[in-house]
């Protein structure tokens, strides 16, 4: 009997670890493909071809939405959990969810902005465009060498 439970104890912490790895996996998964769409809607903007740029943008922010809610949802709650008697590391966590709130509502601002892509705000765009880039690759690096090695 005790060989049962001590079985089924294992199988649980595997199926734990296996469900930590696949997300991990698939949130770098996540970052790929919003890397891609970036650079789409770069290449789209360097040939003045708004309708495709638009088209890419909107592609980015849906891959970038369902990103947020999958770390929302699993990421952070699971990191909470494990850390949740280790004050410094449950700070840190926090700070960095914190942050990515932040870099959400400028993205979700951006959207806004740019409905509409045009010649007229064409400079301005490709300017704040090359800054959200910026942040986010310093977040995907924090992230994948930081974060997602707690889990």
């Amino acid at each position: 009997m005790f060989e049962f439970f001590k079985k089924l104890f294992r199988q649980k912490e595997e199926n734990k670890e296996n469900k930590e790895k696949n997300l991990i996996s698939i949130l770098k998964n996540d970052h790929q493909k919003l890397l891609k769409i970036y650079t789409n809607i770069n290449k789209a903007m360097e040939k003045n071809d708004f309708v495709e740029a638009t088209y890419e943008l909107k592609k980015f922010i849906s891959e970038y939405n369902k990103h947020i809610l999958l770390e929302d949802t699993n990421l952070y709650i699971v990191l909470e959990e494990k850390y949740k008697n280790k004050k410094q590391i449950l700070k840190t966590i926090e700070k960095i969810e914190k942050d990515m709130n932040s870099i959400t509502r400028a993205i979700s601002f951006f959207e806004r902005k740019y409905k509409t892509i045009n010649y007229e705000n064409r400079d301005i765009f490709m300017e704040e465009f090359k800054h959200i880039g910026q942040v986010l690759t310093e977040r995907v690096e924090l992230e994948e060498e930081r974060l997602y090695p707690l889990l």
